[in-house]
């Protein structure tokens, strides 16, 4: 298995499940309702709810650079609010996260291995370093989902 391959079966087992670590995100996330998402157990923590949309934003920021755009930050904002909390807004909101999901590993896919080294548009670090770096971001979150889930 070359590199890329790799890359997208990390990323597709931090997302989708059979990762050795335990559940993945879709899988954390798959009995979760919109007010269980919403609700904020610990008043200091950020909500499941705001977890998904920080993680879906920093996914798509990974596709753009990976499409050559520099980019800052998500289009949404790096935390953004969460004003609707009705189900189908939950919905949405586990949609865009989906979907970002699937456009990562769809650029990923699209890669050369020699790109891996290149340096990441609008970043010091190379593509290689973002890719295993919006992984860990996913799975540190997926970790925050399973103590908010408990608590």
């Amino acid at each position: 298995m070359n590199e890329i391959a790799n890359i997208v079966d990390e990323a597709t087992k931090a997302y989708e499940g059979n990762a050795w670590h335990g559940p993945a995100l879709k899988e954390l996330l798959s009995d979760v309702s919109a007010a269980q998402a919403a609700a904020k157990p610990l008043p200091a923590a950020h909500s499941i709810w705001e977890i998904v949309l920080h993680i879906a934003g920093w996914q798509g920021v990974a596709s753009q650079r990976l499409k050559g755009e520099s980019v800052a930050e998500p289009m949404f904002g790096d935390w953004p609010a969460v004003t609707d909390k009705s189900p189908e807004s939950w919905e949405k909101a586990l949609t865009r996260l989906g979907s970002a999901q699937d456009e990562l590993i769809t650029q990923i896919s699209r890669l050369s291995e020699s790109a891996l080294q290149e340096t990441a548009a609008g970043t010091d670090y190379s593509v290689y370093f973002m890719l295993h770096g919006v992984i860990q971001h996913t799975l540190y979150h997926a970790g925050q989902i399973a103590l908010l889930k408990r608590a």
